[in-house]
C-alpha cells in the first residue's frame, strides 16, 4: 500500500484556496509541476508553462454512473501504456473514489454556471517516476476530509485516497470549478 498516515495533516489552506501542504510548501519537491495547468483548468496539461517534460491524457466523462467504470477502465490501460503497472490497483481504487464524489457532489457548481457543461474531466500526468491524477467537476466546493464512520454507507472515499496516494490536494479553476488531485510514486 503507498501513500502517508491518515494520523497526519492531510492539507492546509493556501493562497489557492485548499491543497495539500506539499504542494505550496517551497521547500517541497512537488511544489508546482502540476499545478499550473490544475489552477488554470487547463484542458491540456501542456498548455501552460512549468509542466515541461511530462506525458498526459485527458477525458471528459458524462455525467452518470457508468463515468467510473470508463475511468478506471482508462486509467489502467494508460498506466500500463507508460510503464506503471505496478500502480494499477491504488490509482484506479483513487480514480474510482474522486470520480465517484464528483458525480456526487460535483454538479451543484451548475446551478450557479449555467454555461457550464456538465461533464467531470479526468486528467493524468506523468514526469518521471510520479504521477499525478486529477479530476475536475464544476462545483466550487471544496472536498473535506473527515474522520470516517466506517458503519456508514458513505464517506469513506477521501480516507481512501489518503492512504493509496502519497499525497493529495484539491485546486480551484477558473471560472468556476475544481480539480481533486492525488499524487503516486
Amino acid at each position: 500500500m503507498t501513500g502517508h498516515s491518515a494520523q497526519q495533516p492531510v492539507g492546509r489552506a493556501s493562497a489557492w484556496g485548499w491543497t495539500s501542504y506539499a504542494a505550496v510548501a517551497p521547500d517541497s519537491p512537488h511544489s508546482s509541476w502540476w499545478l499550473p495547468a490544475l489552477r488554470h483548468g487547463s484542458l491540456r496539461w501542456d498548455a501552460h508553462p512549468g509542466c515541461a517534460s511530462h506525458e498526459s491524457a485527458v477525458w471528459s466523462l458524462g455525467f452518470d454512473r457508468g463515468a467510473v467504470k470508463l475511468a478506471r477502465d482508462r486509467t489502467a490501460v494508460v498506466l500500463r501504456d507508460w510503464g506503471m503497472s505496478r500502480l494499477v490497483g491504488d490509482v484506479e481504487l483513487v480514480v474510482s473514489e474522486l470520480v465517484t464524489n464528483a458525480l456526487r457532489h460535483g454538479g451543484a457548481g451548475m446551478l450557479d454556471a449555467p454555461d457550464c457543461e456538465n461533464v467531470i474531466q479526468l486528467s493524468m500526468m506523468r514526469r518521471g517516476s510520479e504521477l499525478i491524477c486529477a479530476v475536475r467537476d464544476a462545483s466550487d466546493r471544496l472536498p473535506t476530509l473527515r474522520e470516517p464512520d466506517f458503519m456508514a454507507e458513505s464517506g469513506r472515499g477521501l480516507h481512501l485516497v489518503s492512504c493509496f496516494s502519497r499525497d493529495w490536494g484539491a485546486v480551484p479553476t477558473a471560472p468556476v470549478g475544481k480539480f481533486v488531485w492525488a499524487l503516486f510514486a
